[in-house]
């Protein structure tokens, strides 16, 4: 492959005496002289566009290259680009602060509403929150805890499409933080410091321009309303109420056919707030009369004692056991006496349902593995009291006394417990311990 371009050659003169030993090869072939200088031109001509065509696919071959290198450093580059606004990006996404926009302005007169970051959140998605957030006390509970919380912590929370996504954890309610005060228990004053923030803080998070409207007319309405002035604080407080309920019921049906409007205040539904607080503090007085009257009686009977004659006898103290009572004692008593008898023998006693065994125990929660006189392995066992068997089917009780079961159908089997029959129950198994006929009566 030529080094220089060959479209630049000059064909030389062949008829010169330059090329002359080279004619007179062809010549000695029986050519003649200026027959041989044709033919030399003619070999140089094509050696000279063979040149042409290889040098011109070398130069495209080099453009190529270079057009590729070009591109890839190109590529390159916008790569590189990219991930440097995509590292500023989240530089300025992770410290908002850094970067917020700088407004130009005085200092403001009024001071700054920040509420707790749960409370925002609720706001901005135009969910229910309670007032409780923006009065002054749940103001510097907020204040509090900005200053205390770790701005990178994170938990995950469901959205209302059903996906989760990840919030800061000062946004989410802490279950363990205390209590927040519900709006039918706010004082009038936290009321009216609440409502107004409330509206502004709904306008800052671009809430629909009636919804704001219908809130305000709502809670101007309850501050006019005659029960607001009145000296009966049950009617002040079901006012408070009755804002509590709507507000709340009117957010969870939002959007569906039975939705309404707050404005106009349902008159019947305050009266039913109002009979609702009447009937809990009666409850409370009520209560506490009780508990005042059963003080007042163990007070009394506490007392009693020190004014016993001398001679009197003494009741049983409290750590003492009564012996208990015959049943001939109390002939013609409506009550049930309970009769004292001697501890049964062991083979008198009827046999239990799983290890077949007549010894004293507790049957309901008897663990044996093998029969009373390790004859057999146990047919059955007790879970939580209940009869099963090995294989886990359920085992009637009933059948296993000596009346048997007179219920016929149910998911229970009729069969022994003991060995599996289904002819008899446990009292009546030839495996069960026989009765001991020397303790018999």
């Amino acid at each position: 492959m030529p080094s220089e371009d060959p479209n630049e050659a000059i064909r030389p003169d062949f008829a010169s005496d330059e090329y002359q030993e080279a004619r007179q090869q062809l010549v000695e072939d029986g050519i003649t002289a200026e027959q041989a200088a044709r033919s030399l031109a003619a070999l140089w001509t094509i050696n000279n566009n063979a040149d042409k065509e290889h040098w011109a696919l070398k130069q495209r071959q080099a453009r190529l290259a270079r057009q590729r290198e070009e591109d890839e450093e190109e590529e390159r580059l916008q790569q590189l680009r990219e991930e440097q606004e995509a590292a500023r990006l989240e530089e300025r996404k992770k410290n908002k602060n850094k970067y917020a926009l700088l407004v130009c302005g005085k200092v403001p007169s009024d001071p700054t509403i920040l509420p707790a970051q749960y409370a925002t959140r609720k706001l901005k998605a135009g969910d229910y929150c309670e007032l409780h957030y923006f009065t002054n006390r749940g103001l510097d509970k907020a204040k509090a805890s900005n200053l205390i919380a770790e701005p990178d912590a994170l938990v995950m929370i469901p959205s209302a499409d059903g996906l989760h996504s990840w919030v800061p954890a000062a946004a989410v309610k802490d279950p363990k933080a205390a209590p927040v005060v519900k709006d039918e228990n706010l004082t009038w004053e936290e009321f009216n410091e609440a409502a107004p923030r409330m509206i502004s803080m709904m306008k800052v998070y671009d809430w629909p321009e009636d919804r704001i409207l219908m809130h305000v007319q709502f809670w101007s309405a309850l501050q006019s309303h005659r029960w607001r002035h009145v000296a009966d604080t049950l009617k002040q407080k079901a006012l408070l109420l009755y804002q509590s309920q709507q507000r709340r019921r009117w957010h969870l049906t939002i959007g569906s056919s039975q939705s309404w409007s707050l404005e106009e205040i349902n008159q019947d539904l305050l009266f039913e707030a109002r009979e609702e607080l009447f009937n809990e503090k009666r409850e409370r007085e009520t209560l506490a009369a009780i508990q005042q009257a059963a003080s007042a009686f163990a007070a009394a009977n506490h007392s009693a004692p020190r004014h016993q004659a001398a001679g009197q006898p003494q009741p049983y103290a409290s750590s003492q056991k009564r012996p208990f009572a015959h049943a001939e004692d109390s002939p013609g008593s409506s009550k049930k006496v309970r009769v004292s008898r001697p501890p049964a023998a062991a083979g008198t006693l009827p046999c239990c349902a799983v290890c077949l065994g007549r010894h004293p125990h507790r049957t309901v929660e008897c663990a044996a593995t093998q029969t009373w006189d390790k004859c057999f392995d146990t047919f059955s066992e007790r879970i939580r009291k209940g009869l099963w068997t090995k294989d886990g089917k359920q085992v009637c009780t009933g059948w296993q006394r000596e009346e048997g079961c007179s219920t016929p159908k149910h998911d229970a089997h009729h069969v022994c417990s003991g060995c599996g029959a289904n002819t008899h129950g446990a009292q009546k198994c030839p495996r069960a311990q026989k009765i001991s006929t020397s303790d018999a009566v």
